[in-house]
């Protein structure tokens, strides 16, 4: 028995299905990309403002963020990434963290209402894990 075809048969593959696979890709990196940069800003901290803006040459490279959050009664609340913790876990956080990166810079977000010790002992577990690179964030407003 012969089956009757044509000589030559063209293959047409679909791509619709495998462009729309890399768009769902593309489209799921672009979003959870920007999470982590959402997750720092995530706390309500007021912070102090500063008279000019401080123009720096390079962005240093990815520093650990300390949030320092206000709570009733002159207490603060430290968190990284979210997650609340006590001074010495700070401490020790911090210290894996030089471990792991021996130029490991710091940032520390204090809300305006935290007291200066607050902001001192998260610069004291900073010096306890070795870390020198610290700075402080401030909001700045505009010079009229």
């Amino acid at each position: 028995m012969k089956f009757e075809r044509e000589p030559y048969e063209a293959m047409h593959i679909d791509m619709t299905p495998m462009v729309d696979a890399i768009f769902a890709i593309i489209l799921f990196l672009l979003v959870a990309s920007s999470i982590q940069e959402a997750l720092e800003q995530d706390l309500s901290i007021a912070l102090p403002s500063q008279g000019k803006e401080v123009k720096v040459k390079a962005p240093p490279t990815r520093p650990m963020v300390v949030n320092v959050r206000y709570l009733p009664g002159n207490k603060a609340e430290y968190h990284i990434a979210n997650e609340v913790m006590s001074v010495p876990t700070l401490t020790s956080r911090l210290s894996r963290a030089k471990v792991m990166n021996k130029e490991q810079e710091v940032v520390i977000r204090g809300d305006r209402n935290v007291k200066w010790d607050q902001i001192a002992a998260v610069m004291s577990a900073c010096a306890q894990a070795g870390i020198t690179k610290v700075s402080a964030t401030v909001e700045v407003r505009d010079a009229k």
